[in-house]
């Protein structure tokens, strides 16, 4: 099993009462660094999504909706890389996520719960994009490694100026 990724800066939202599982959006320290957004359980198993692919998930959310009330012609959805599928597994209806190394399920209060966050995904997605950006240019003439970038992301959102970080690092 692979490990969990570690990010930077990032928010984690509870997607059921105990907070098995949960949505959460930060920053994947690279090269290159990149805002990712993953779905998991405290299993450790989580599925990545691209903000492309979250976009994309709850775009079908009502044919999401349609499958599990029947009411949808097929019995899957591919969104990019993830296949939505509904099964009934000890009289539950639940809902499948599968990408290619990954599978998650979850009832329909956890979808719905899910897709509430839409609104919190864009706007931390677009306040960390900013952060990388503003990071990017504050070490635009050296080559990036990820010590550099670690420096450039924490000096960025502490709002520190870079002499006074250098003295302290």
């Amino acid at each position: 099993m692979e490990h969990r990724a570690v990010r930077l800066l990032s928010r984690r939202y509870n997607l059921t009462n105990t907070g098995y599982k949960y949505l959460e959006i930060g920053i994947n320290v690279g090269p290159p660094s990149y805002v990712e957004i993953a779905l998991g359980d405290n299993r450790g198993h989580e599925l990545w999504l691209s903000l492309e692919t979250w976009k994309g998930l709850y775009e079908q959310r009502c044919n999401i909706y349609k499958m599990l009330r029947n009411e949808h012609k097929d019995n899957f959805i591919s969104v990019g890389p993830l296949t939505v599928r509904v099964c009934t597994m000890n009289d539950a209806t639940l809902v499948r996520l599968d990408s290619s190394s990954v599978r998650i399920t979850m009832t329909e209060t956890t979808l719905r719960r899910m897709f509430a966050f839409d609104g919190c995904i864009d706007v931390t997605f677009e306040r960390l994009v900013r952060l990388i950006v503003r990071s990017m240019s504050s070490i635009r003439d050296s080559p990036t490694s990820r010590p550099k970038m670690l420096y450039a992301i924490a000096v960025v959102s502490m709002g520190i100026s870079s002499s006074i970080a250098s003295y302290w690092l």
